[in-house]
């Protein structure tokens, strides 16, 4: 009787595959069956055919048929054996190859859409990043892999049993000579896959250190700054612990890697030298009868034992697949509540309310709170500032009112209603967005500025009049793909960025320090625009409070909280730290 446990791994592989092969058999069940027949059918049958060629041509010999008869049989033989691999060739060239880059694209693009799927504070979780890091760089190909493996591995079960079958025919004893020197391969290629899998497992977190590195060379900001400064010195610091940490880890599986290699060359040797001693003993001693017979075992003992060996590697493929999909399973088993949250109310049309009542949240792994108990009330068509240090919750405030994060206490209210009664989607795509970091994408200026909701051209063009650009809506931003392509400043990035929020209607702005690669007065200008849209509820977050003393309500935070609020002239009255951040602005640019 199998072991329990036994039974638990062998269930835990299967679903592993089945969870590998699931996208291809979605997208593709026309692939995976041709590819069976291709397999199982074709080569097997093909091998079968080679492998009896010279029994067959010498035994018309021996039965004294003429030389033409002889020809015409082997010619027969080969041809067939011609034509079944080459009906495996057409498939694999005029199909297979062009067909699973299709299907590799359309799983690699739902493991990106599936990424946009994951609720946001997974993001702060560095393991989740590992699992991610496997899923959005290996997952396509990896399933691709294990799908060829797993046809490759059904193929030589069948090119095993077709050379088994015809050793057998002349006695078990070749045939376990053969068998046990390639169990001791596949045991090596099995135990292989294994270690494979916890070097490549350790390695995980060394690799990202290294592709961040790779990363920022490719980032023209990033790069610059590595030219003027010299944190440049503690990144290679940062790469070259990794490189080291990696080699460290090949040093560790160094002995496990030569025993392998050690099984490996006895097994196949031995094969070598067995097999042809045993059949010229059998020819000698009577036991085994016939040149004809003699040609077919060896070509098949031969063939069997190529067949063996990479059945064990194949298997160790598929265990190395098996291994991988346990892995990466985290990612996509990931629980996602928020971006979950899809068959909830719409919010309805025109310029939202919005009420934080005694909300906190804190982020994953910190004590401290972002922001703790926090109430404040927008009107609709309100436009308020939210002011205050770096570290004061500015930014996690928005985020909460984005619903990237859910508050861990307290309710955020859109039109009266908790955020979370809302479909998280719908309720997005009424609220504008622009944050602190320009993030401007390897398209069109249209493409850009279309980002949240559609205009035509004339519109385009008075929103870049407004913000003081003149581009070509056909341009593409940045020579990442074309070398004619548009490089712009950060302030001119970030007002291409605002540009977005110009032409629709939304419930709700929110500005995240939108323009703060600006100079003031240019940041003011831009303040001033968009403050003076209506009737859209406006929630501005800024560094420099003279670009929010137009707005109806500011309010200034400190460690999570409100400390106090009011209009421009309310808060200067008061005498407090806004008037005291204030004037300290207005000295520094009056010295400037």
């Amino acid at each position: 009787m199998i072991p329990e446990k036994t039974v638990g791994k062998l269930r835990q592989g299967w679903d592993s595959i089945c969870f590998l092969l699931a996208p291809w058999w979605k997208y593709g069940k026309t692939l995976m069956v041709g590819s069976f027949i291709s397999s199982v059918l074709f080569v097997p049958a093909a091998g079968y055919f080679s492998a009896t060629l010279a029994q067959a041509v010498i035994e018309m010999i021996e039965a004294g048929k003429p030389f033409e008869a002889a020809f015409l049989t082997g010619l027969t033989y080969l041809l067939l054996a011609l034509a079944l691999n080459l009906l495996h060739a057409v498939y694999e060239d005029f199909y297979l190859r062009w067909k699973k880059q299709e299907i590799e694209g359309t799983i690699e693009r739902s493991i990106y859409e599936k990424a946009l799927m994951v609720d946001y504070r997974h993001f702060d979780d560095p393991s989740y990043f590992d699992s991610y890091k496997l899923a959005t760089e290996k997952f396509a190909s990896q399933s691709s892999e294990t799908l060829q493996n797993l046809f490759s591995l059904l193929s030589g079960v069948a090119k095993c049993i077709v050379y088994g079958a015809l050793i057998a025919s002349q006695g078990v004893a070749l045939l376990l000579i053969v068998l046990g020197c390639s169990a001791f391969v596949a045991y090596a290629q099995i135990y292989w896959s294994r270690v494979s899998v916890e070097r490549e497992t350790a390695m995980v977190n060394d690799q990202r250190k290294a592709d961040y590195l790779r990363r920022l060379f490719f980032d023209h900001t990033a790069v610059a700054d590595l030219r003027a400064s010299n944190i440049k010195k503690p990144l290679f610091s940062l790469f070259d612990g990794s490189v080291k940490s990696r080699a460290a880890i090949y040093r560790k599986y160094g002995a496990k890697e030569f025993l392998i290699d050690l099984l490996v060359n006895l097994a196949q040797l031995g094969t070598t030298f067995a097999v042809p001693v045993y059949v010229a003993w059998g020819v000698m001693s009577g036991n085994i009868g016939g040149i004809g017979v003699y040609a077919t075992l060896i070509a098949s003992s031969l063939a069997l034992k190529e067949a063996l060996n990479a059945l064990g590697w194949w298997s160790s493929q598929v265990a190395l697949g098996v291994a991988y999909a346990q892995k990466v399973q985290r990612f996509f088993d990931t629980d996602s509540t928020i971006e979950a949250s899809t068959d909830g109310e719409k919010a309805s049309d025109g310029p939202f309310s919005v009420r934080f009542d005694h909300v906190s949240y804190r982020y994953g792994g910190s004590d401290e709170f972002a922001i703790r108990d926090l109430s404040l009330a927008i009107a609709p068509g309100e436009k308020i500032a939210i002011v205050g240090e770096n570290g004061a919750g500015k930014t996690t405030l928005t985020k909460l009112l984005l619903r990237l994060y859910d508050a861990d206490g307290g309710t955020v209210q859109i039109n009266g209603r908790p955020i979370a009664d809302y479909d998280v989607s719908a309720l997005r795509g009424k609220i504008g967005i622009a944050f602190q970091q320009s993030r401007l994408y390897a398209l069109s200026v249209r493409e850009n500025m279309t980002a949240y909701a559609y205009a035509d051209d004339a519109q385009l063009k008075a929103c870049l009049e407004a913000v003081g650009l003149r581009l070509d809506l056909d341009a593409q931003v940045t020579k990442e793909f074309d070398e004619n392509g548009v490089v712009l400043s950060g302030g001119d990035a970030q007002r291409l960025c605002l540009t977005r929020l110009l032409h629709s209607d939304f419930g709700l702005l929110i500005l995240d320090e939108p323009s703060s690669a600006l100079d003031p007065i240019a940041e003011y200008r831009i303040a001033k625009l968009i403050f003076d849209r209506s009737p859209t509820t406006t929630v501005m977050v800024a560094h420099r409070l003279s670009t929010v003393v137009d707005a109806d309500r500011i309010y200034l935070l400190s460690d999570g909280r409100i400390i106090e609020s009011g209009t421009h002239a309310e808060l200067m009255a008061q005498n407090g730290k806004y008037r005291e951040m204030f004037l300290k602005q207005a000295e520094g640019y009056l010295k400037a």
